[in-house]
């Protein structure tokens, strides 16, 4: 399972950068009167995005930038949905980290917290005259960030509701329904 986690989560990087690298030098170029959102999960922060690659007429990007957000949802769902299927078609044990996993799910509530109540301030400090923003106005950065987290994060999440799922099926159908992987 972890194996298959990790493949997958491979490939899906290897998708996103290269359909970012069709995009070439626009990777790097920042994107003009861009307000920074923090959490590529939050609607808000994808309509920013999308909003400002599309009034600098970087068209092309915009659809790469969506077309990449909807692959990383449908990637963290996809295991998901693995990691709730597998214990039924087959020997299982245990395999998430709690700890680590605690960590990962801890920070994204804490990020998506943040969000909500630091966006009025982001909003305001957005027309604050400043040198430059260029990093956090570059696509490049919003698309690796985008990939390394759904990929952290469908990783973990596979494997806890793989774990979540072995508990049930040991619950509704007993301890000896499937022998235990060795």
């Amino acid at each position: 399972m972890k194996r298959l986690v990790i493949t997958f989560c491979a490939i899906y990087v290897a998708a996103v950068a290269l359909a970012a690298a069709t995009t070439g030098w626009a990777l790097i170029e920042p994107v003009p009167g861009y307000r920074l959102g923090v959490f590529w999960m939050s609607g808000a922060t994808l309509e920013m995005r999308i909003g400002a690659l599309v009034d600098a007429g970087r068209i092309f990007e915009a659809q790469v930038y969506a077309g990449c957000h909807a692959v990383s949802w449908a990637v963290i769902l996809t295991l998901a949905l693995v990691g709730a299927i597998r214990p039924f078609i087959g020997p299982s044990r245990p395999l998430a980290n709690i700890r680590t996993s605690a960590i990962i799910f801890g920070g994204l509530a804490g990020l998506s917290l943040l969000s909500i109540w630091m966006q009025p301030i982001l909003d305001q400090a957005s027309r604050i005259p400043s040198s430059t923003n260029d990093l956090s106005s570059m696509p490049g950065y919003w698309i690796v960030g985008m990939a390394v987290s759904a990929a952290i994060t469908s990783g973990h999440l596979s494997l806890i509701v793989h774990d979540l799922a072995l508990i049930a099926r040991k619950r509704l159908f007993g301890e000896d329904a499937l022998p235990e992987a060795a």
